[in-house]
């Protein structure tokens, strides 16, 4: 956005190239306290498109595989590895004397910076004035944590009450962040509104029902020139709202890949998704051999809980000629995807937002959706002469399967196919349209009246 300075701190994960990414080694170094304990931290900076990122290094917490845990488990001292972040991260603001008009937090990795702001990090007062923002991506992940560690926050013990970090009987660090920061918003409208409900609340529907004066929704966009089906160099052929010629060849190559019968006349189903019981697998299960019956063939991409990736490598085995299922993480696989398939699922049960509807809309895959969260906000239901895909309501497999048909019996008719795909691939989720709202919420808070409405 023209006229915004902005300066990115994040973690540096073992899993990011310092050469490939072109990171430069800072002249400073951090000492951050986690209660009497001191640990030491350096700083590293990248310069690319105008924006500005330092990485916080230290050895023991961040020269690991994982950014969060392995597959089945977060690691054990996540509340400690995040903790030295947040505290860098204020103690990098007070080191450079970096004066930031804003402070914008996400999810429950950085929402105690509010909260540090303020108070300090090392038990004097800092009495912090920076106004603060804090996007929920996904309100089920809490940053939960014995009550034992509060006294490595170095915080005043008035942080920890019913009113502030305290959760039934722990440490709760999202909630720190829903209590302490200015305004808070979450990824799409519709789920601002769900999260102050009992069914997505996470047990936090009663601080955000609190704070909902300040509580904000701004969809996520897309980045365009990444995901392109005009310019995109991992699909065997190009394409556009303006000639679908090259999306044919596209399924082709995908039917091959997938080990499928090579025929265009036959509706190619996909799902990419983080294998986990958020985005619906078990409602896939539930509807699988009804889905198969149709006829359909099916292509699934994605890591996750070992239990699904078994089901998955099951189904593969099981119908051969109608399933393929790649267990992995793969960007050139995922283009391909929306880019070869007629008809994307996304069943989640709840979704913050969502992205790959937008991806399939603009490639050309219809998407089956879940009515809820960005998936209600961003995909219109068809109808005759209208609507960019098929939305459910009820999270059955009954209710699943019954839309995919509905979908189906549409497919059959090329001549609406072929207007329903255009309309969603002339859909426009830019990042562009999310900068601003950002930017207005931004203006918002600086002056002084965050307010929803």
């Amino acid at each position: 956005m023209e006229g915004v300075e902005v300066i990115r701190i994040m973690p540096l994960y073992q899993q990011i190239d310092r050469v490939q990414y072109a990171l430069t080694k800072c002249d400073v170094e951090l000492h951050i306290p986690l209660g009497n304990a001191w640990y030491y931290g350096t700083v590293w900076m990248q310069q690319l498109h105008g924006v500005t990122t330092y990485f916080i290094h230290n050895t023991e917490f961040f020269e690991r595989p994982g950014l969060y845990g392995d597959a089945d488990h977060g690691y054990a001292d996540n509340f400690e590895r995040f903790l030295f972040y947040q505290k860098a991260v204020v103690r990098l603001i007070d080191e450079w004397q970096i004066k930031p008009d804003i402070v914008h937090c996400n999810d429950w990795q950085s929402a105690l910076v509010p909260m540090l702001l303020y108070h300090g990090i090392d038990g004097t007062f800092r009495h912090g004035t920076e106004p603060t923002l804090l996007t929920i991506h996904n309100l089920a992940h809490h940053g939960w944590t014995p009550a034992e560690k509060f006294y490595m926050t170095n915080l005043p013990s008035t942080c920890y009450t019913m009113e502030t970090l305290e959760f039934y009987g722990e440490i709760n660090v999202l909630k720190g962040g829903l209590v302490g920061a200015t305004a808070i918003n979450a990824v799409s409208p519709t789920y601002a509104e769900e999260i102050k409900t009992p069914q997505f609340g996470c047990r936090l529907d009663g601080v955000l029902h609190h704070r909902r004066n300040v509580l904000h929704g701004i969809l996520n966009g897309i980045d365009y020139k990444r995901w392109n089906p005009a310019t995109d160099p991992f699909l065997p052929a190009h394409y556009s709202v303006d000639d679908l010629s090259g999306k044919v060849l596209c399924k082709r190559a995908l039917q091959k890949a997938a080990g499928f019968k090579v025929d265009e006349k036959v509706p190619l189903l996909g799902m990419i998704t983080r294998l986990v019981p958020q985005k619906g697998i078990d409602i896939l299960m539930g509807a699988m051999e009804q889905l198969i019956e149709t006829g359909a063939q099916m292509v699934l991409l994605g890591t996750g809980d070992r239990r699904y990736e078994e089901v998955l490598r099951e189904y593969a085995r099981r119908w051969p000629q109608q399933v393929c299922s790649w267990i992995e993480f793969s960007h050139e696989l995922a283009h391909q995807i929306e880019a070869g398939i007629d008809i994307f699922l996304m069943p989640s049960e709840f979704e913050p937002c969502g992205q790959n509807q937008l991806y399939s809309m603009r490639y050309g895959a219809v998407p089956v959706v879940h009515g809820v969260g960005g998936l209600e906000d961003s995909v219109e239901d068809f109808s005759e002469g209208k609507g960019t895909g098929f939305k459910f309501h009820g999270h059955t497999p009954g209710a699943f399967v019954g839309s995919v048909k509905r979908a189906l019996n549409v497919y059959a008719d090329d001549r609406q196919w072929k207007l329903l795909m255009k309309r969603g691939m002339r859909q426009d989720f830019s990042v562009v349209h999310m900068a601003r709202e950002y930017y207005a919420l931004y203006e918002a808070i600086l002056s002084g009246d965050a307010t929803v409405g």
